[in-house]
C-alpha cells in the first residue's frame, strides 16, 4: 500500500460515486480521508504502509508532490483517468465519499485551519518546503 495506490483508489472510487475528482480536490479528499481514519482508528500499520510520501503544506492546503505533478495536466478540470479500485483501502470509502460532497474551496479553507498548515503559513507563503509527519496528521486531527 503506498500513497499513489491511495490516489488511484480515491480516483476510482470518486468515478463511481461522483462526476469524477480534480486534482486540488484529489489532494483534500486524500488528506480528510487519511486524517479521519487516523482521528478514529490512531496511527495504525494501514496508516504507516499508506503514507510512503508525505503531505506537503502547500498555498491550496496539503499536498502530495508526486500525484500532484501526475495530474497537474487536468488543471482545474476532472481526472481523465478511470483509478484502480483496491479492497484494501474499502475502509476508506465513505470517509472519501463523504468529502466528495464538500466543496473543494470549504475543504482549502478547513485544511488552513489544522495547526500543521496555519503554524507554517510564513514558512508556505516564502514557498519554503514543509513537509507533515506522520504525527502531524494525528495531531490535526484528533486534539
Amino acid at each position: 500500500m503506498t500513497m499513489r495506490q491511495f490516489a488511484d483508489h480515491v480516483i476510482a472510487v470518486s468515478n463511481k460515486s461522483a462526476n469524477g475528482i480534480s486534482n486540488l480536490q484529489l489532494q483534500k479528499v486524500m488528506y480528510f480521508a487519511l486524517g479521519d481514519y487516523i482521528k478514529e482508528y490512531g496511527i495504525d500499520s494501514t496508516v504507516r504502509e499508506i503514507y510512503t510520501e508525505p503531505f506537503q503544506a502547500w498555498t491550496y492546503g496539503p499536498v502530495v508532490e508526486s500525484e500532484y505533478h501526475r495530474y497537474k495536466k487536468y488543471g482545474r478540470f476532472s481526472i481523465m483517468d478511470k483509478g484502480t479500485y483496491n479492497d484494501q483501502y474499502e475502509i476508506f470509502n465513505d470517509y472519501i465519499v463523504k468529502y466528495l460532497g464538500h466543496s473543494v474551496n470549504d475543504l482549502v479553507e478547513e485544511s488552513h485551519s489544522h495547526s500543521t498548515w496555519y503554524k507554517n503559513r510564513q514558512s508556505i507563503l516564502l514557498q519554503k518546503n514543509v513537509e507533515y509527519r506522520i504525527q502531524d496528521l494525528e495531531n490535526d486531527f484528533v486534539n
